[in-house]
């Protein structure tokens, strides 16, 4: 878990309301800060110095207990700047999943606010908000069945202050899910599935490639069941394949029951629409998946993979794993364990079960797995995975890559940073120092690997 503050040069002129915004959990929370950012510019201006707010925002994730703790730690810093009258609303997951307890916990916090209820954000700008309101007047947690803000686009300069490299952006195509997995809150704090008009998507990502983008993520709780009137998510590949010029398309996270042998194809046969797959297993027992409603089976599962593996040309393919769901067994891990040595992930997000609230599971289900086992069970997961990352980069070690160059690397400043189509990162020596480097494809030599990434030299052809 980590939160994002996004580059902006601080304002000075204090004749304008000014905002600040930090952001917690994943790639589609900062593209909800960039929401927020936009909508809040009519009648504000966005700073990096919480200092210098007039009005303070935290975008929060309710995936685990830590950001929990991260975000009532960050507020009672913020402390100080809400005596002196700054305004400090909690946005997003946590703000709907705890709704007005967040209220009632005696925080610096004057508001809370849904995913899907940003729009109120300009009226809190000017309006008085204090602690003596009426709870239900400084909440706006409704859920929508329509609100995708497809009228809300997020500029080249809004993408940029949440992102180092500057030829990268994520686009959310979709929001809320129907899926109701046992384990997971959102449903409850981003409502059903409902999809971007495929014109708004293609426009946006269309305008990030004129200034310069050269790789798009699009986002969505279950992105390949995208749905817009009568076109799928298939339609909308197409339409950014012959309808932009953006190099380089990724899209996370699918599910596997909504993974048709049409996609696969369609990544075979476009080398724009990259061969990377994020497929979240979740669990490899059968027993454990039914109880997590994931609504398909550990041999369908392998299915796919094998599916994608036959039919695209050196794909990668990463996975979410969660270990000590309630109810699992030693034999139901070993399950997991065999499904992921099958499966031969390239890496993998592993996470302990942490129960939320509202979710299936918390009503139905004890937490029952100790907090020993589990983290035994991680250790040995992580293990695991590890190796057989390491196993699958050795690979390239001796043979020549292409890698789009991204940014020179934080850690040492005559590096660069990189990736091969298939999403794999590569750190190399360009062999000279140049800023021009960035968005330009390069020929490598692969040299060394760990289990994280490659190491490269550049070639001068």
């Amino acid at each position: 878990m980590s939160h994002n503050i996004p580059e902006v040069t601080p304002v000075t002129d204090r004749s304008s309301k000014q905002f600040y915004i930090e952001t917690y959990g994943c790639q589609m929370n900062e593209y909800d800060s960039l929401l927020a950012g936009k909508i809040l510019e009519s009648n504000a201006r966005q700073t990096a110095d919480p200092a210098a707010a007039d009005i303070i925002l935290l975008n929060t994730c309710a995936i685990r207990e830590n950001a929990h703790q991260k975000v009532y730690n960050r507020l009672r810093e913020l402390s100080r700047f809400h005596k002196r009258g700054a305004k400090v609303g909690v946005l997003g997951c946590m703000a709907q999943n705890l709704r007005e307890d967040l209220l009632y916990e005696n925080l610096p916090v004057d508001f809370i606010m849904g995913p899907d209820a940003l729009r109120n954000l300009a009226t809190l700008v000017d309006a008085p908000v204090n602690a003596q309101d009426d709870v239900s007047a400084r909440s706006f947690l409704n859920l929508s069945r329509i609100e995708t803000y497809d009228d809300i686009v997020p500029t080249f300069e809004h993408h940029m202050r949440y992102r180092d490299s500057k030829i990268t952006a994520s686009v959310t195509i979709q929001r809320g899910c129907d899926n109701f997995c046992a384990f997971c809150v959102v449903p409850y704090t981003r409502g059903r599935e409902r999809s971007r008009p495929v014109d708004s998507i293609v426009s946006e990502v269309q305008s990030l490639a004129d200034n310069g983008v050269k790789t798009v993520v699009l986002l969505g709780q279950n992105v390949n069941s995208y749905r817009h009137e009568n076109a799928s998510f298939i339609d909308l590949i197409s339409a950014l394949l012959k309808r932009t010029t953006i190099p380089r398309i990724y899209f996370s996270s699918p599910h596997p029951k909504d993974f048709p042998l049409e996609l696969i194809e369609l990544m075979a046969a476009e080398p724009r629409f990259c061969n990377q797959v994020h497929m979240p297993l979740q669990a490899g027992a059968n027993a454990t998946l039914r109880r997590m409603k994931r609504n398909y089976t550990r041999e369908t599962f392998l299915e796919i993979v094998k599916s994608v593996r036959d039919r695209v040309p050196d794909v990668a393919i990463s996975s979410d794993v969660i270990v000590g769901f309630p109810g699992e067994t030693d034999a139901d891990f070993e399950e997991t364990l065999e499904v992921m040595r099958l499966a031969d992930f390239d890496s993998a997000f592993m996470f302990a079960y942490s129960e939320r609230k509202g979710t299936i599971a918390q009503r139905l289900y004890p937490d029952d797995v100790p907090e020993a086992v589990k983290k035994e069970r991680l250790a040995r997961m992580i293990d695991l995975q590890l190796k057989r990352s390491h196993t699958n980069n050795l690979r390239y070690v001796g043979q020549t890559v292409e890698v789009l160059a991204e940014q020179p690397s934080r850690r040492n400043a005559a590096e660069w940073i990189g990736r091969m189509s298939n999403g794999r990162k590569v750190v190399f020596d360009p062999g000279e120092v140049s800023d021009a480097f960035h968005g330009t494809l390069l020929k490598l030599n692969i040299t060394g690997a760990s289990s994280q990434v490659l190491h490269g030299k550049r070639l001068h052809v």
